[in-house]
């Protein structure tokens, strides 16, 4: 069983660019960068090395009401032998009339997860009676796809896609071992009318997101997946806003695989980190507070909580999880409004640093 450790180290750096105002054209950079270093002990993967970096554009300088389009890059190394790297771009076109977003990722992922052993099933050397954690290895590769229209204003209807290729090997034979190729399309409906995409003080943001895997279009497994989540921001002062959020992700269908389960934590609820809390559907709901208290300086706290359960009947309920945490943040292109920032966070006998580039919840 993986065993619980403490932050030994943390590198908060930023490569940022020109703060000009955007109206200076001759001035302005045509591509700002965000790069932020991370080199730290994480609790269920060991030391890590990664890098994550941003750059900001616009793609086409005419455009005075699209925001800014945007490649991400990300990659992390942990001393368990865990690696993974990923590019996600996120395209504003046509004065934000379409929106496309993409990305493609690997990784080979050794991680955890908890079972509660049924009795017909010999006690291994990491579990007890009442159940444990068991290791597995997940090798995975993936790239998706989405394509949205703007058909009144505020209101987006598009497409998606995905395709994903994991193998997943565990250590004991509680469950067997899964090699999935998955194919997946779906439909997604946005309501935006946030006063800004990456770093929002007023507005709302409502999504919900479908994708379908069927065995008839080349998937191993048939199942359905719906994501439904709700932002709203509060300005309180020219310094502080609150955000209020809503989050859900079911997957629904008699032939659900392990890796299409949903575990609370992840990029959502913070202070959940150790996959303890896996099933078919995971809710929960937040607020967090921004303070920007002194020049690009700043802070957040949030709390939360969550509950994962496989259906409407409780089955594999795991009762309520509260989370607590607080973070800075440092505004390293203030002509885009983005922010860099770490924050940590408590769950239920769990915790969870985090390192970003923007806001929570608006990717």
């Amino acid at each position: 069983m993986l065993k619980n450790s403490i932050v030994i180290l943390l590198l908060f750096s930023s490569l940022v660019a020109s703060p000009q105002k955007r109206n200076q054209k001759k001035e302005d950079k045509k591509v700002n960068l965000a790069v932020l270093p991370i080199l730290m002990y994480n609790r269920s993967f060991g030391g890590q090395i990664g890098v994550m970096a941003n750059a900001y554009f616009d793609l086409n300088q005419k455009d005075t009401v699209s925001p800014a389009s945007n490649v991400a890059f990300m990659a992390n190394y942990f001393t368990n032998k865990t690696y993974f790297a990923g590019m996600f771009s996120r395209f504003y076109m046509k004065e934000d009339t379409w929106r496309l977003i993409a990305g493609t990722g690997y990784g080979d992922v050794k991680f955890q997860t908890y079972y509660e052993i049924p009795a017909d099933i010999p006690i291994g050397p990491t579990i007890d009676e009442d159940g444990g954690f068991v290791d597995y290895n997940t090798k995975r590769f993936f790239v998706f796809a989405g394509l949205s229209y703007k058909f009144i204003p505020d209101l987006y209807v598009g497409i998606r896609s995905v395709y994903s290729k994991a193998y997943t090997e565990f250590d004991i034979g509680i469950v067997p071992d899964e090699d999935l190729s998955l194919f997946g399309f779906g439909v997604s409906v946005e309501f935006d009318n946030r006063d800004n995409v990456f770093n929002p003080r007023s507005g709302q943001n409502a999504r919900l997101r479908t994708m379908s895997y069927l065995e008839a279009l080349g998937s191993s497994n048939t199942y359905h997946r719906l994501n439904i989540d709700y932002n709203r921001y509060f300005q309180l002062s020219d310094n502080s806003v609150l955000m209020a959020r809503f989050y859900s992700m079911l997957s629904v269908g008699s032939d659900v695989p392990f890796s299409g389960k949903n575990v609370v934590g992840r990029d959502d609820l913070r202070g959940y980190t150790n996959g303890k809390h896996r099933a078919n559907q995971v809710y929960d709901i937040q607020t967090e507070y921004r303070l920007n208290f002194y020049k690009k300086w700043g802070m957040v706290a949030f709390t939360g909580v969550a509950l994962a359960t496989d259906n409407w009947k409780g089955d594999n309920f795991s009762g309520l999880l509260p989370s607590l945490g607080a973070g800075l943040r440092y505004k390293a292109i203030p002509s885009r409004n983005i922010n860099i920032g770490v924050e940590a966070a408590v769950g239920k006998e769990d915790w969870g640093v985090y390192f970003r580039i923007g806001e929570t919840f608006t990717r």
